[in-house]
């Protein structure tokens, strides 16, 4: 009998808005996870980049931070095969670490 994988959904938080992209990029390049089985939410109900500001937050003009939405943290969560989860946990701690 062949055991199946389940589907497990793993999450992780980011402080900065580029380390939620690379996780979601590392997902889905490495880990060939559908797009749509990934979602990015922030963690409180504000609109945010994260808690702090990078490159892309700053304001065009200025390269003031202060212009930067950053009024909590993001959630990255993503439904994978039980097979793959521990790996993928994995790489979203790695792009937040990075």
């Amino acid at each position: 009998m062949r055991e199946e994988s389940l589907p497990r959904t793993i999450s992780a938080e980011f402080d900065v808005r580029r380390e939620a992209e690379l996780a979601v990029e590392r997902l889905v390049q490495e880990y060939k996870l559908d797009r749509s089985a990934v979602t990015v939410t922030t963690v409180g109900e504000d609109n945010t980049a994260g808690t702090r500001p990078s490159g892309a937050d700053r304001d065009d003009a200025t390269g003031d931070e202060a212009a930067s939405p950053t009024h909590g943290r993001i959630r990255v969560s993503a439904t994978v095969d039980d097979a793959v989860a521990d790996k993928a946990q994995a790489a979203m701690r790695q792009a937040r670490d990075a």
